[in-house]
Parts: structure tokens; sequence; C-alpha cells
């Protein structure tokens, strides 16, 4: 009853002091608000891209609004006004509103959730230089390595595709930033790691936790009915702080013993110790290392295996497009080799196909909400200091106006009549990895991997819906599951070596790659 009351004595407050503060100008305009709850109720937890997608037509407005208690929210719906507010505006809009339920989870060690500022800052100047468009490059024979031994995996067990899409993706990710072999899905770091996304994509939903909004509901025992917050973190928190400590500690072990393999997390480590060895910095500046760390893991790993799904479900729902993109790695590699990063640039029909699996079901619906700094003014309307502002990406991924027919898959639209790419069509990539100071560093390393794990499979292997295990055909559909990140319901099985020849160059040109690489077990 004490809560009870409590809850209601705060939203009495708040809407006191809201009318008292209420702007000149209007807010946007969005559903009616209840009193004393506001919009509360409005908020949509589940698939709320599809929601506001219709508010946005019902109300004719790009921006709408949710007055919500304590965290009022601007809805964006048109990928310029969101250039206009997180690119031109970065200086107001690059910040993070605080979340309760990151908090008590320790997710705030993953600087892309942290408040705009100086520890910001320092996270992301450590890892930048590292995963620069420039710097990506290096990682290239890591990725190569993992694109060939998925084809190894899929000539053995083709019924295993996502599974072993998930180890090519979660082994290279571990190689590049902690230079450590993953042989198995069931390592224990791998299913820590795994274990904390899952977490963290639950959290993400703006809205949906009642904590978010009464912080005092953090300190209520996991074990009290209809504690959610508190189960949740108790559920997640050792997965998160495995995730975080247990590689970066690996490596500092084979560091004293000199058999540590060059990896992200040894450079930082080095770097750390010639310029702050033996002083107090030194542990403050490896507290940093291992947050970059596994920030850098959690932004690459479920997307990239997702955008790897999605393109196996547009080869496998449209085979026109698939004859088409294997023509063109036919006549640029040819039958006698296997694909290597430098074909890529020849082949830029594979490049917008790459753009439009990004665009055509967009991996993350939303992107990770931004919060502004201060109040400001846009077309007239107020959005209030401290609001939390979404990008609602699948509008933008789906509006005609960029986009004509966007219902379709059609890699042709990113390419002029001479099938170069046509630079006046936007670019996915620039909506799928954010906007202004927050966009995803990591965005390289990823683009890379999805580019040659393309090219190899188009080369080797034919994509269709295939069998399940029971040996009926796979019904496959375009209606994704999941929140934070979207993945297909069911993904391709029925894929196939093309010739014996693609089977031999996978035995014998992989091979030489993947020695001393070990198989999945």
């Amino acid at each position: 009853m004490g809560a009870i009351l409590f809850v209601a004595a705060a939203l009495a407050l708040w809407v006191a002091v809201s009318r008292w503060r209420r702007p000149r100008l209007s807010y946007p305009p969005g559903p009616k608000p209840l009193p004393l709850v506001g919009n509360t109720f409005d908020v949509p937890v589940v698939r709320p891209w599809e929601t506001w997608t219709e508010w946005h037509k019902k109300y004719n407005s790009d921006l709408i609004f949710l007055d919500v208690p304590f965290q009022p929210t601007v809805i964006i719906g048109k990928v310029k006004t969101a250039e206009e507010l997180f690119d031109k505006r970065s200086h107001l809009y690059s910040h993070r509103r605080r979340s309760i339920l990151v908090e008590m989870m320790n997710w705030d060690i993953n600087f892309a959730l942290s408040p705009y500022g100086p520890d910001w800052r320092a996270h992301r100047r450590m890892l930048h230089p590292h995963v620069a468009q420039s710097t990506v490059e290096r990682y290239k024979p890591l990725q190569l390595k993992h694109a060939r031994a998925f084809m190894s995996w899929m000539l053995k067990s083709p019924e295993h595709t996502r599974k072993h899409i998930r180890h090519m993706v979660t082994s290279s990710l571990f190689a590049i930033t902690y230079g450590k072999s993953i042989p198995s899905m069931d390592d224990e770091i791998v299913i820590a790691a795994e274990r904390a996304m899952e977490g963290l994509s639950i959290i993400t939903t703006p809205g949906a936790f009642w904590v978010e909004y009464f912080p005092f509901l953090r300190h209520i025992p996991s074990w009290v009915p209809g504690a959610t917050a508190s189960k949740l973190a108790d559920e997640f928190k050792p997965y998160i702080s495995t995730a975080r400590n247990k590689p970066f500690g690996e490596v500092e072990t084979a560091m004293q013993d000199g058999s540590a393999p060059p990896s992200l997390v040894r450079t930082l480590i080095e770097d750390i110790q010639s310029k702050h060895g033996g002083t107090e910095e030194e542990g403050v500046q490896i507290n940093l290392a291992k947050n970059v760390a596994v920030s850098a893991y959690a932004a690459g790993a479920d997307t990239t295996s997702v955008a790897m799904e999605f393109f196996l479900l547009a080869m496998a729902l449209h085979p026109e497009k698939q004859r088409k993109a294997q023509a063109v790695v036919d006549d640029v590699v040819g039958p006698n080799r296997l694909p290597e990063f430098e074909d890529l640039k020849n082949m830029p029909y594979l490049r917008a196909v790459a753009m439009e699996c990004l665009r055509w079901i967009p991996i993350g619906p939303f992107v990770i909400p931004h919060a502004v700094l201060e109040d400001d003014v846009y077309n007239g309307y107020h959005i209030p200091k401290g609001a939390t502002v979404v990008a609602n990406a699948w509008a933008f991924m789906h509006d005609p106006e960029d986009y004509p027919e966007p219902e379709l898959f059609k890699p042709e639209r990113f390419l002029k009549e001479d099938e170069s790419l046509n630079p006046a069509v936007r670019d996915p990539s620039t909506i799928t990895f954010g906007f202004g100071r927050r966009v995803c560093p990591g965005q390289y390393v990823a683009t890379n991997s999805i580019a040659i794990f393309i090219a190899s499979l188009l080369h080797s292997f034919d994509i269709t819906p295939g069998v399940d295990a029971s040996g009926k055909p796979v019904e496959l559909t375009t209606e994704p599951i999941g929140n934070l990140v979207l993945m297909p319901r069911e993904i391709p099985l029925g894929i196939k070596v093309r010739s014996e020849t693609a089977r031999r160059l996978i035995n014998d040109e992989a091979a030489v790659e993947l020695e001393g690489f070990p198989l999945p077990s």
C-alpha cells in the first residue's frame, strides 16, 4: 500500500510540475494522454516500430510525442529529421537517458549505452583507432579464414546452417578481439556472451519496464512477486561479468608467458603498459579496456549473424536475384579459385545485394534511443530537455520517398543503368549503424565480414528453402522475430554445393586457410 501511495504522489507531483513548466510551443502530435498517467498505457512493447509507423500516418507527422511520466518520448519517422537532430545537432542529441535496468544488470559497462560525457569519450577514444576504416584491413585475413571455415562446415552438415553462422561470427569476433579460438559454441565464455546479449535485448524496448519510471522499484527483492526488474538483473548479471572479465583475463595471463596471439586486447594492454605502467592510472585504463573489448563484441555478434541469415532468406525467396548474383561472381572469380577481398570492388551487384538485405528487413527496427541535453525546437515543436528520442529505423527503411516499392527485395534500386553503384540512393548502412556521434564504431568490421560471406557462399553454393528434420519443406516467411535485433523465424536449409569443382576448392584451398583452425564440435 505504501508503494502505491508513493507512486500516486509522484505522479501527482509530476503532473503539477509539468503543467507549471508547459512550454509556449506545443509538443509534437501523438496519442491523447490520460490524467496522471499520461501516455503510459499507450507505450507499445510488442513490435513497437509498427505502432509508431501507424502513428506517423495517423497524425501526419514525422515526430510523435508520448507524454510519459518522468520520461517524455519523441519518435522520429523520417530519416532526414534524424539526420537534422542526431547529426547536425549532435551536441544536443548524443546523450543517453539513464537506464535503471542497464545499471541493475551492470550493462552500463557497455559504453554504447553510456551518457554522453567524459567517460563515454574516453571509451570511444580508446576503441576508435582500432576499428577505423583504414585500420580494419588488418582483420581481413581472419575474416576470410572464418568465411572459409564456414564453407567447410557447410559441406559436412548443411542442416546446421544457423549454428554454423553463429559459430563463424562468434569465433571471428573473439579472434579479432581476444585472439581466442572458439572450437565449440558450448564454451563458457561464448554462453556468457550470448546470454549477456539476450539480457540487453530484453531491456532496451523504450518504456517497457516500470522501474525506468520509478527507480525505487529497483530495491524490491527478486523473490517478491512482480519484481521483474530485480529478477532480470539477478538472472543476467553473472553472465555480463563473465563476458567482461574472463576472456580479458586469459589475454593478460597469456601475455605474461609470451603466448598471447595478436588481438585488439593485447594491443590495448601493451599501449596502456607503455604509457601508464606502474601507476594508478594503469588500473583505470585496464578497466576501460575491459569495457571497450566487451562493447566491441556486443556491437557485432548478433547483428552480423542476423544480417547473414537475412541474406540467405532473401536468396531462397528470390532465386532470380541469386542467379544474377552468382553470374557476377562467376564472371569475376571464375570456377578455379575461391573469392578474395580484392574481388569485391569488381562486384557492385553484390554490394547492392548486401545493402538491400540491410534495408529489406532491418536488423535493428529502431536505433538505441538518444536523449536531448537541453530544450530544443524543431519545425515549431518543443522537444523537452531530457526527452528520450527514438529513431524508427523500420519506417526509414520502408519510406517510399527513398525506396520506391519498399516491400520488394530489389538490389537494383542501388545501381545505375551501367550496373555501378548509385550514390544518389541512400545507403541503408547509414541508418543501420546509427547517427551522429553515436554511430557504431565497428561498422566497417561488420560490413567486411558480411561482404566476404556473401561472395564466398554465392560462389560455391546454391540456396533453396530445403526440408526440415522430418523431411517437410521449410516454410519461409518474411515475418521476423525479436525486438532490439530482429532475426528470421526460419532460415533456408537447402544449401548445396554448386559443383564438384567447388567442393574440391573448399576441401583443398580452404584446408590451407584452416590449418590449425579448430572445426566445430
